[in-house]
């Protein structure tokens, strides 16, 4: 059951695989050259073995505008020769493309590695891809994408609900609209990792990676020291307010060893919760709301030996100098999300 891909991912001979995530581009065909700048500047000090979009990537105006847009802020993945894949976030939702069209195009690019998922699960984009062994005998580690989707009105879509508020007066976090994987992605993911364990003969590790963070990431913002928070938030935690189940279910299978997300622009933290690193890689973008000295990406490097996980947060700021400040005057029409 060892899902097929466009091009094997295989752990280095040193036993390490590298990942790059980068999330919030919020650009399109006519971004500032500084999109594609920063976008270099990480790959180039990371070195990736795979690129991770945490979604927003946006630039969904039509087909052929979404593919020059895609194939031109890539290009230097293509230059080299490095696979990505991507999810899709809540602003991606509002494009005039429908996210089953978008994701058309991504696939049409030769290195993504991305693919729209089960028909009979909710979501486009809930896939899983294999991380083979140094030796290529076995899958060392698996990378689970998850489509988070947007808004509570997704819930009311998908469970029939009349139109009433789901934000209540007293709520766990801020009071956050946003939605977050449904319960069927959480039983896809459930059930496709025990039998792909079971095929293996092995537990096998993972990462995983969505847009919008589960709240179970509040609690390590609530509890800093006990979870060994490192870097920043200066923004809330916009979380949905009702849990998926998903973190109980990665609690319970034993696998995944991170969560990342995207979304919040301003928070760039990570901490270990219960055996699980979960963390921000802030943004990318320069056409939203972002700091010039928090904009970035995160790194995650897999260990196949012991079957950890280690990362860091890199600042745009620490490989561009300010180079990585936006040139660009801050109109109320360029920062709309």
């Amino acid at each position: 059951m060892i899902p097929v891909t466009k091009k094997e991912l295989v752990f280095r001979e040193d036993g390490t695989f590298h990942i790059l995530m980068m999330s919030d581009f919020h650009g399109h065909d006519r971004s500032g050259p500084q999109l594609k700048e920063g976008v270099d500047a990480l790959i180039d000090a990371t070195g990736p073995d795979l690129v991770l979009l945490g979604g927003d990537q946006l630039g969904a105006d039509s087909p052929e505008r979404l593919y020059n847009y895609l194939r031109h802020t890539l290009s230097h993945l293509e230059e080299r020769g490095i696979p990505w894949a991507h999810v899709f976030g809540n602003h991606d939702r509002e494009q005039p493309m429908p996210l089953e069209e978008q994701e058309k195009v991504y696939e049409e690019i030769p290195l993504c590695l991305t693919t729209s998922g089960p028909e009979d699960v909710s979501g486009v984009g809930n896939y899983v891809l294999p991380v083979l062994s140094s030796d290529r005998k076995r899958i060392a580690w698996n990378v689970w994408g998850m489509d988070s989707f947007r808004e509570y009105p997704d819930y009311q879509e998908a469970f029939g609900h009349p139109e009433y508020r789901y934000i209540l007066r007293n709520s766990f976090g801020v009071g956050s609209v946003q939605a977050s994987a449904l319960f069927d992605q959480v039983a896809w993911y459930y059930e496709t990792s025990r039998a792909m364990e079971k095929e293996a003969g092995y537990k096998i590790p993972a990462v995983m990676y969505m847009h919008v963070p589960i709240i179970e990431l509040l609690l390590i913002q609530k509890n800093p020291q006990a979870c060994g928070m490192v870097g920043e938030q200066r923004e809330a935690i916009c979380c949905s307010e009702l849990s998926n189940g998903l973190f109980m279910a990665c609690q319970q299978r034993g696998d995944v060893r991170g969560i990342f997300f995207g979304h919040e622009h301003l928070n760039n933290f990570s901490g270990n919760l219960f055996g699980i690193t979960m963390g921000y890689d802030s943004a990318v973008g320069y056409d939203m709301t972002c700091e010039d000295d928090i904009r970035g990406g995160r790194e995650i490097v897999l260990h196949e030996k012991d079957g950890t996980l280690s990362t860091r947060h890199i600042r745009l700021l620490d490989l561009l100098g300010d180079r990585a400040r936006r040139r660009y005057p801050k109109r109320l029409s360029d920062l709309l999300y």
